[in-house]
Parts: structure tokens; C-alpha cells; sequence
């Protein structure tokens, strides 16, 4: 018999209050990785009308400006983004929402992306569905993929803590985004950067870490993703 249990705080509990110094420039830098994910996934496809849904600081719609994606940007949040925005998106129109119902007509965005928001939510489908709704063309979700070979209860424990209610594997995400009425059209693992494994690790054991996750992605997928925790992203359409 099992007996062992998870100890479940307060839902997103982690998400509140002000943020260290070092917490922001973490999200800054990877905020920047998030971009590039997408970046690359979407390709030279050209969208004007952009939204993220789950913006946080605003920091990673801030670097998908930056990438050259969109020409107008609206992010929202469950949390009011207003009380902690990030200095590099102070520009950018960032608001609440009561995290059910997004409060735009249907086709609104070109693009609608949720990056890290997924495995927070207590209905996924409902929450991808009013994605799909809001969008025109393109839908981009991406999630930590946290059960592998080496997931223990007490990794669980400590991604329970930043308030990871959902864990995934790839197989299992696009199993949710295809029961969520999405065309996934491109889904792909993608690792951290440099500047993000030396943020954690130091550079010397950032690099070592870094080339070890990269070669064996670029070996086996999907033999990497039953080893290592990657992040998954697809790029979907209605």
C-alpha cells in the first residue's frame, strides 16, 4: 500500500507578495529562453495582434516584443500584474482577469500564448478552450515536462511548492492539447540556455550540464525527455 502523501499549500500561494531582486532578473532571463521557443517554433509567420494569457511580470510578452513577434501586445493574469510589473514591460497594456473567462470577443489575437501557466491550472481544458477562443490563427503552449525516469516524490513535493498542480511528459501534454479541440501543428523539448544553466550552477557546471542535455536531445527526444526535465512548446491552431 502507499502511503505516502503530498503536502498542499495554498494554491499559487509562491506567486505572492513583492519579488526578490534576483527573482526578477530570473524571470528576465528566462523570459528570454521562453522567446526564443516560441521564435522558433513559429518560424517567419508574421502576427500582428499578440496576447499572453498567465503574464505574471510581463516579462517573457516584453521579450517576445523584443523577438520581433507582433506588433501590438496585452497580457493578463490572474494576479494583477500591476503590482509587480517587470521595468523592461512597463509599456506594455498588462491586466487582471478572473482567470475562467477571458474578457475579449472570439478571434480577437492572432496569437495567443500561455508559456508556464498550463501545470498552475485547475481546469486545463477549460483554460486551453478559452485560449482557442480568443485566437484567430495561432496558439503557443509551453510546459516544464517534470515526470521522468529520475521524478521523485520529493521533486513532485518541490514543484507542488511553486504551485505545479499538473505534471506532464510531452506525450501526455499533447495528449491535453489534442482533447482540447487544438491542431497541433509543431511541438519540440527545448533546454535552457547558457546564461539561464549558469544563473543556477555557476558557468563551469552550467556548461557541463548544458552539453550534456543538449547531445542527448539532439541524439533521442525522446529518450532525453524520459531522462531530464525539458521544456515542451507547440504551437497549435484552432
Amino acid at each position: 500500500m502507499l502511503s505516502e502523501r503530498f503536502v498542499v499549500p495554498a494554491f499559487n500561494v509562491h506567486y505572492e507578495g513583492e519579488y526578490s531582486e534576483r527573482e526578477l532578473v530570473w524571470r528576465q532571463i528566462c523570459a528570454r529562453d521562453k522567446a526564443a521557443n516560441l521564435r522558433a517554433l513559429l518560424g517567419d509567420r508574421k502576427v500582428d495582434a499578440v496576447l499572453e494569457v498567465g503574464c505574471g511580470t510581463g516579462a517573457v510578452l516584453a521579450a517576445v516584443r523584443d523577438a520581433g513577434v507582433g506588433l501590438s501586445h496585452v497580457g493578463v493574469d490572474y494576479a494583477d500584474p500591476s503590482e509587480h510589473t517587470d521595468p523592461q514591460a512597463k509599456d506594455l497594456k498588462l491586466g487582471p482577469y478572473d482567470g475562467k473567462k477571458l474578457p475579449y470577443d472570439d478571434g480577437r489575437f492572432d496569437l495567443v500564448f500561455a508559456s508556464h501557466v498550463v501545470e498552475h491550472v485547475p481546469d486545463p481544458r477549460g483554460f486551453l478552450g478559452e485560449l482557442a477562443r480568443v485566437s484567430r490563427r495561432f496558439v503557443y503552449v509551453e510546459v516544464p515536462c517534470e515526470l521522468h525516469s529520475r521524478t521523485s516524490l520529493s521533486a513532485m513535493q518541490r514543484t507542488l511548492n511553486i504551485g505545479h498542480i499538473n505534471a506532464f511528459t510531452p506525450d501526455s501534454f499533447l495528449l491535453l492539447l489534442q482533447t482540447s479541440g487544438l491542431q497541433v501543428e509543431k511541438i519540440d523539448i527545448f533546454d535552457h540556455s547558457l546564461e539561464v544553466h549558469s544563473f543556477q550552477k555557476g558557468r563551469l557546471k552550467g556548461s557541463v550540464a548544458m552539453s550534456l542535455r543538449q547531445a542527448l536531445r539532439k541524439f533521442d527526444r525522446r529518450l532525453a525527455s524520459r531522462v531530464f526535465t525539458y521544456h515542451c512548446g507547440a504551437l497549435s491552431t484552432r
